[in-house]
């Protein structure tokens, strides 16, 4: 039987699920993770933060097939004081077993709007939360393993130049007892060349700690230089092929969308270039699968992306899908207009019904012992309009004697730190309180600090591999905490960091903490020492 390919359909225009609002200047749903079970639609976006936190995630879920959709909420927030304070961005969900699992992307370097970017995982056996992240010791609060307890470690950790946009966006399928995970890694090499491209990693869904079992495998993509964005990667059962979605040209007149296939998930090349039925401008997209992200035919089958001609103002757009199976392997419509469409703002609600609950920035509290102060939480809506909440919240889940919550008003009773679930209105929200016997320092931004005593510095990796053939730049990096609570990534010199190289005969360590191969194979160690503090890490330099 000739090998069949596939061949994705728009049956229509589409309809927007999302614009800003009238009053408006800016607002963003993007990067919809779509699925499709058990006859309800689930979708959850990018949306904004609260201006301190980049992004957060919304949830809506449709049960006409896509047709209309409930109201959003917010369903996930960073956790404060971790390492993706910053943000959670570019969701991707699967579900298996009992739990639904969702990556998402998220730094501690807000610089340039976020650099130097990871990929984590959390999960909740609801759609909306409360989702427990991966931390170094397992699901959950855990144990103390790194310096932040309990708090989210990387799944997929970038191990180069923090100056560069770094590893996340993930996407995932399940095959059989398998998950195939997707990620962009976008980088330069040491000679200054660019690297975009979609990385894939396996991992073993029966054990259930499986963050423990990822396996690097390959580049599934070498991403074009065209504006190439994000994967979003299905399992078409009716052909037997792995399909990915992304947007290409992206932010421009002539967007499209591009669909690759794969035998075997490992493996993509571009089957489909798509203009017909989509608007200008797009970027950001996602594919609807199952809660395995499978399709197969008699599906509802929805895709989405954000557009839009102002950066920020952007409209979602989904729509219907469907597939054949043609006998070419390559079909194009890069030659045929998109739809030069406008954003339609919708109206502005007539009620305030608030869609999210937090603490005020930094959205953490430190407090010394005997100090009473009002628990600064607040609610937003869909225009992201902020009211104040002092009456009726429900406070949960902390240690009684490390604080006290008593009519909104909180006091600090014994040395320690204690999680606090504050739930008003159908929302919830999560703040850590740290409790000293001294005058707390107040909150600073997050960066290095040379001028501070570090008390702690610890890896946050202990073995990286560098290429000959792809000439990578891997930074050698440490976790400085300080005597004031404050704590950062740190390298090279310039932020306190000296390097004893054991293996100079395979490589050298230079003045920002680049590795620099020397040409050949082997394995050494490294010493980093900041603030009389020091640890080893093994350097493997490969093929």
């Amino acid at each position: 039987m000739p090998e069949k390919h596939f061949k994705l359909i728009l049956k229509d225009d589409g309809q927007d699920v999302y614009t800003p609002r009238q009053s408006q200047s800016w607002g963003y749903r993007y990067g919809p993770s779509i699925m499709v079970h058990n006859g309800i639609c689930e979708a959850w976006f990018a949306s904004p933060g609260d201006g301190y936190e980049a992004d957060w995630f919304t949830y809506r879920r449709s049960d006409d097939n896509g047709k209309t959709w409930t109201e959003e909420k917010v369903v996930m927030s960073p956790v404060p004081d971790s390492m993706d304070w910053f943000s959670v961005c570019d969701p991707a969900v699967f579900k298996y077993g009992k739990y639904y699992y969702i990556g998402y992307t998220s730094t501690v370097f807000s610089n340039s709007g976020g650099v130097c970017n990871n990929g984590f995982i959390a999960r909740s056996t609801s759609p909306t939360g409360p989702f427990e992240r991966w931390t170094e010791t397992g699901w959950g609060a855990g144990k103390e393993g790194f310096r932040w307890l309990g708090k989210p470690a990387p799944v997929i950790y970038f191990d180069e130049d923090w100056r560069y946009w770094g590893a996340g966006e993930f996407s995932f399928v399940v095959k059989d007892t398998t998950l195939f995970m997707y990620y962009t890694w976008t980088s330069k090499d040491r000679d200054g060349n660019p690297i975009h491209e979609t990385r894939v990693c396996t991992a073993d869904l029966t054990v259930e700690e499986w963050p423990r079992t990822v396996t690097y495998r390959g580049v599934a993509v070498k991403r074009p230089a065209s504006g190439n964005d994000s994967y979003d990667m299905i399992y078409c059962e009716d052909i037997g092929k792995f399909v990915a979605l992304s947007t290409d040209r992206r932010f421009s007149e002539e967007s499209m969308l591009a669909v690759y296939e794969s035998d075997d998930g490992l493996r993509y090349r571009r089957v489909n270039e798509l203009r017909t039925h989509t608007g200008w401008m797009l970027h950001n997209c996602g594919i609807s699968g199952d809660e395995l992200h499978h399709i197969r035919k008699g599906d509802t089958m929805l895709l989405g992306y954000a557009y839009g001609n102002k950066w920020g103002c952007w409209g979602t757009r989904f729509h219907a899908y469907d597939f054949e199976a043609m006998d070419e392997d390559f079909y194009s419509e890069a030659d045929l207009p998109n739809v030069h469409r406008e954003i339609e703002k919708w109206p502005d609600p007539v009620e305030f019904t608030p869609t999210a609950l937090f603490l005020a920035a930094p959205h953490y509290l430190r407090m010394q012992v005997g100090e009473v102060l009002d628990v600064p939480l607040h609610c937003l809506n869909v225009t992201y309009s902020m009211r104040p909440v002092t009456q009726g919240v429900k406070y949960s889940d902390y240690d009684k004697e490390i604080a006290s919550i008593r009519c909104g008003r909180i006091t600090a009773r014994k040395a320690g730190m204690t999680y606090v679930t504050a739930s008003w209105n159908g929302l919830r929200c999560e703040f850590p309180v740290y409790v000293s016997e001294d005058t707390p320092a107040k909150p600073e931004p997050m960066r290095p600090y040379p001028e501070k005593k570090v008390v702690f510095f610890v890896p946050l990796i202990k073995e990286y591999k560098a290429s000959l053939e792809k000439r990578e730049m891997k930074q050698l990096r440490g976790l400085a905490t300080y005597a004031d609570g404050s704590w950062f990534e740190l390298a090279g010199n310039v932020d306190g960091v000296n390097y004893i190289n054991h293996s100079p005969d395979l490589f050298d360590i230079d003045e920002k903490g680049h590795v620099l191969p020397k040409g050949v194979q082997g394995a050494g160690t490294v010493t980093l020492i900041c603030g009389g503090h020091e640890f080893d890490v093994s350097v493997v330099i490969t093929e």
